[in-house]
């Protein structure tokens, strides 16, 4: 079989937005990559240059004049080079309609200029969730090549050179070929001056790597080929990944040419080499006997998705303004006369944050580096750009619909609106200066009336930032909007003075009971009506029990040393693991609308930690504030927030993720992560009559796989089904040794929302129901 192979050496870029650069010296090297690649092949008709990511291709058309892009269209339109249906290579954190956004351009330029963009490619990143095979699939692309790196990762279907149809969460199919490493060409020799040996050790020492290129590929491509045999792949077509230099965002290559030529005329009995676009690839792949090909339907978890929680302050942000912007296209879908669409620069800055780069590549070593500080300010300023912008365009949208701006003697009028497309309950906020409580007389007492109704409604005041909210239950149904009136009322509802808040126990509603005990944490999360405890008896964890995690290391010199060495465990075998202890609870909020507690915790690397529980009076939800002050610390750390609820009988456990909600473990690629998953909004139980859901809106990690390092189990693994899942919000982590945060520590706050009900069950539930759980209704003062 090996003389009949080919191997087809696509030539690209891998691109990392930062890692080796700043991001504008990328971008303009980037749009040079494809220049240099076009002045290649007008000189050699059969040189080939695959766009790994239209990213790429917008750099070059903002930088070249009419004639370079009338030169481009035509190379496409010639197939030497190749268009890609991916935007750049993201992380999980991205959602749905934004992935969908930026990917529609590559499929926008092809149509307009009379191409096709059928083939998308990624590189590096584990794994990609269920919701973008189909959204791929909805922008006509039809096939995948992934080239996962397996540095903290392993392949789907436990090896390379897999190929499968993936089967889309609409029962759509892709044609997937999981491929070697990107630089997987310039370990067979095929790059002079860019050989490389980072996956390949054998008897090819340092003088032949660096010196001697041809002679690695005289030993090297008759082996891999042998082992090819051995493996029993069934392809005549190899398509392997290649880059002009050892190196990310590198250039092509003229010589990857010409020892492809060289190669053909000395060993093309043994086979033939071809440079080849992604269309290529997967034309000869097609023309195959593609029958015995397996079909596997599910999520594929990005195993690289746990770094960007080393800058869980940015991830908020940008998790804010993605859910903000979201909300503003639903509302332009149903109501452009008030809601505009999403500027394309607010999507452009959450891409750029959901791309898999995070920093510079050495952001451990060297967190101190210009390099370093560049390319995280770089990356944290796309998600505060992000939701400044969001929140701009959040105010626009309620000028539209009648919201005052800042003046001297407004109103005490406010619009309330549900900004979703599903019925919306919870509590609104009414915001009221500081100094308009004496100067209009709120300080007395306070009432809030329905304007349409006249009806008196319950209501309580709160102390916030700026002066107080005056919360008002609602339950608005979809695009629903309210008129609520506040005004003077001796003996009404008052602001609460400051006052030493009373020890407490326990909170209790009409519709939970929470309890507590000093030392231990949460000891009860009861269900009144049905007398069921909401909280697992068999996790060694009570609800919102934080557990701090770190993995020593002697020296600062040794930080890069340990963190490699943890393999597939986001901690070494050596780790210290420290929960935190309860020092007390003191009284908060208590009114009409909701009862809350704030619960001190002590735990070792944290100067602070306290957790807030909010119970809503009327309704079966409690809303839970996490806030700490982290001491800052380049040892590896991890920190976990227990989440062990349940409901029912043997509830099934459905993860809210862009575009889809896999049961996890269950709806998988065999093979793929099964510890922990990039959640968009957050989780639900559901039991077939009554579901719990967990709203997670500013951290996005969901760890279902043991804490304790050890054997990781995959998809498909049978021992799974003895493994508990036990839940925790993996809050924070700087295990990794390259790309993300060198330390983690500072004053962060993360929120949840538990919930639950026999309104919230079904399958398709869970997404719409943790973006209700974590969207308050717009308020808009009149």
């Amino acid at each position: 079989m090996t003389a009949e192979r080919t191997i087809l050496l696509v030539h690209h870029s891998h691109t990392d937005v930062g890692y080796t650069d700043p991001l504008g010296r990328v971008a303009l090297r980037h749009a040079d990559f494809i220049r240099q690649a076009l002045e290649i092949a007008a000189r050699r008709p059969d040189f080939r240059w695959q766009c790994e990511g239209h990213w790429g291709v917008e750099r070059f058309w903002e930088e070249a004049d009419d004639r370079e892009r009338a030169a481009f269209v035509a190379a496409v339109r010639a197939g030497a080079i190749g268009l890609s249906g991916s935007y750049l290579n993201f992380s999980e954190l991205i959602g749905d309609r934004v992935f969908r956004a930026v990917t529609r351009r590559a499929a926008d330029f092809a149509a307009t200029h009379g191409l096709v963009v059928d083939s998308a490619m990624t590189a590096d990143v584990n794994g990609h969730g269920w919701g973008m095979g189909q959204a791929w699939h909805d922008l006509g692309v039809r096939n995948l090549f992934a080239c996962v790196h397996t540095h903290h990762g392993r392949w789907p279907l436990d090896g390379t050179l897999r190929a499968f149809w993936w089967e889309t969460p609409r029962g759509d199919r892709l044609l997937v070929f999981s491929g070697e490493h990107y630089h997987y060409g310039n370990e067979l020799g095929f790059a002079p001056g860019a050989c490389a040996s980072y996956l390949t050790k054998d008897d090819c020492d340092a003088d032949m790597i660096f010196g001697d290129p041809w002679g690695v590929a005289e030993r090297r491509i008759p082996r891999y080929l042998a082992e090819l045999d051995r493996r029993g792949y069934p392809f005549s077509a190899v398509p392997l990944m290649i880059s002009g230099l050892r190196t990310d965002n590198a250039p092509p290559s003229e010589a990857v040419f010409d020892q492809v030529e060289r190669w053909n005329r000395e060993h093309g009995d043994v086979c033939r080499v071809e440079m080849a676009t992604l269309s290529d690839v997967f034309a000869r792949l097609r023309d195959e006997d593609l029958s015995a090909l397996p079909v596997h339907s599910g999520d594929w978890p990005d195993w690289w998705s746990d770094g960007p929680a080393g800058d869980p302050g940015p991830v908020r942000l940008f998790r804010a303004a993605q859910r903000t912007a979201d909300l503003v296209a639903g509302l332009h879908e149903r109501r452009p006369d008030i809601a505009p669409p999403v500027p394309a620069g607010l999507d452009e800055d959450l891409a750029l944050f959901a791309e898999h780069t995070f920093g510079h590549c050495d952001s451990v070593t060297r967190p101190w580096g210009e390099a370093a500080l560049s390319i995280a300010a770089r990356k944290h300023a796309y998600a505060a750009r992000a939701y400044d912008t969001a929140a701009v365009l959040r105010d626009r949208v309620g000028a539209a619909m009648g919201e005052s701006g800042l003046r001297p003697n407004r109103g005490l009028r406010w619009k309330v609106v549900c900004p979703l497309d599903r019925t919306l309950r919870g509590a609104a906020r009414l915001a009221v200066g500081h100094h308009e409580f004496n100067e209009l007389g709120l300080d007395g007492g306070l009432a809030v009336r329905d304007a349409a109704s006249g009806e008196d409604l319950p209501c309580q005041p709160v102390h916030a930032p700026g002066g107080a909210e005056v919360l008002v239950p609602v339950a608005l149904a979809p695009d629903e909007a309210r008129i609520l009136e506040l005004r003077p009322a001796p003996g009404g509802a008052r602001l609460p003075a400051a006052a030493d808040a009373a020890a407490v126990d326990e909170l209790v509603t009409e519709h939970v009971e929470i309890g507590w005990r000093r030392g231990q944490g949460l000891i009860l999360w009861r269900d009144p009506h049905s007398g069921e405890d909401l909280a697992r008896d068999d996790c060694p964890h009570g609800p919102f029990t934080l557990i701090r995690e770190l993995t020593p290391c002697p020296a600062p010199a040794d930080l890069a040393q340990v963190r490699g060495a943890m393999g597939l465990n986001r901690k070494g075998v050596d780790v210290v693991r420290d929960p935190a202890r309860l020092r007390g609870a003191r009284a908060g909020d208590d009114g009409p609308v909701i009862v809350s507690a704030v619960l001190d915790w002590e735990v070792d690397g944290l100067r602070a930690c306290e957790v807030e529980l909010a119970a809503h009076r009327g309704l079966p939800r409690v809303d839970v504030t996490v806030r700490l002050h982290k001491e800052s610390l380049r040892e590896p750390e991890n920190l976990y927030l227990a989440l062990p609820f349940t409901i029912g009988r043997r509830p099934e456990l459905r993860l809210d993720k862009a575009g889809a909600a896999p049961r996890p473990r269950r709806d998988q690629i065999p093979g793929t992560l099964t510890d922990y998953y990039a959640v968009q909004g957050g989780f639900a139980l559901d039991d077939g009559e009554r579901a719990l859901a967990v709203a997670m809106p500013d951290g996005h990690l969901l760890q279902l796989g043991p804490l304790n390092p050890g054997e990781r189990l995959l998809a498909g693994d049978p021992r799974l089904r003895d493994d508990p899942a036990h839940a925790y919000a993996w809050l924070m982590t700087n295990y990794w040794e390259t790309n993300f945060a060198a330390a983690s520590g500072g004053c962060h706050a993360f929120r949840f929302t538990v919930a639950w009900g026999p309104e919230l069950a079904g399958p398709d539930a869970v997404s719409g129901t943790c973006l209700a759980l974590a969207t308050d209704p717009w308020c808009l003062r009149l």
